[in-house]
């Protein structure tokens, strides 16, 4: 006997409903037909107010995409702090933040409710500064003191957090969080995924390129460039009792699993022998 094959048809995407007492999901947005008898616009060759949404259609974000964007952010209905990006440097938590925000926002243009995306960025915000003040062993409003910053785009001023990290011979780096404008635009291109996401080195391939050691501070090109990583920060406490050496309390200091040495340190770190070169006082 033959089996018989199912078809099983996603409910979501074969829904059939009222546009205006429901909704269609597509692409991420809710698409309805407006109703709202309120809402009265002049007619300029009647000269008489009349209803100038009723029967359009319209975009939303739904509310369960909203809540489970913010649920990324929290713990027991609690804002919290990332623990993965406690290693990285004020400059990368913020723009990760700054770029995962934009995305959304970017993404959302279409719809009328983009409004309803400020309660995410406050969310957003909180876990941000809780994951600076966490990496540093800081209060929250210390946070805002030391970064705050008013943001300038197209001529509005927003609040938000700006981190300049300078360089030499060159224009310093600048990280900021907030500025991105929440307005409705339904001729928006959508671009939810900027640029400078992908392009932006990481911080440990930024320090390998530097071709510094960080033990001994030696920079001839000669000498190789490695990379010593352990397996977790709780590691640098297995030297209790007696004196740590350098290179555990640099790694401690900057709570970094990786360093990176010269070939000539690393081989002394590994094999826990007396390290041949020390970091000139000069």
């Amino acid at each position: 006997m033959r089996e018989e094959l199912k078809l099983e048809l996603s409910e979501e995407k074969t829904l059939i409903t009222h546009a205006r007492s429901g909704a269609a999901r597509f692409l991420g947005y809710e698409i309805t037909v407006r109703q709202e008898n309120r809402k009265r616009t002049k007619n300029r060759v009647r000269g008489t107010k009349c209803r100038s949404i009723n029967g359009h259609i319209g975009l939303r974000v739904p509310r369960t995409v909203l809540v489970d964007k913010c649920n990324r952010y929290k713990k027991r209905n609690k804002v919290i702090h990332r623990a993965e990006l406690m290693n990285e440097s004020d400059y990368t938590i913020i723009s990760t933040y700054q770029l995962e925000f934009q995305g959304i926002a970017n993404y959302s243009q279409l719809a009328y409710n983009m409004h309803t995306l400020h309660y995410l960025r406050w969310v957003m915000e909180q876990s941000l500064t809780k994951t600076l003040a966490h990496k540093h062993h800081t209060s929250v409003q210390s946070i805002f003191d030391k970064y705050k910053a008013e943001l300038n785009v197209d001529g509005v001023i927003y609040k938000g957090l700006r981190v300049v990290v300078p360089r030499e011979g060159k224009k310093p780096d600048v990280s900021t969080w907030g500025g991105i404008p929440l307005t409705w635009d339904i001729r928006a291109n959508l671009e939810d995924q900027p640029e400078l996401r992908w392009n932006r080195r990481s911080e440990l391939e930024k320090r390998l390129l530097a071709q510094v050691c960080e033990q001994c501070g030696a920079t001839s090109l000669t000498d190789h460039i490695e990379v010593h990583h352990i397996r977790a920060l709780k590691d640098l406490n297995k030297y209790e009792g007696r004196q740590k050496p350098l290179w555990v309390k640099i790694m401690a200091a900057r709570r970094r699993k990786t360093l990176v040495l010269c070939r000539t340190c690393h081989q002394d770190v590994q094999y826990g022998r007396p390290m041949r070169r020390q970091r000139s006082s000069s």
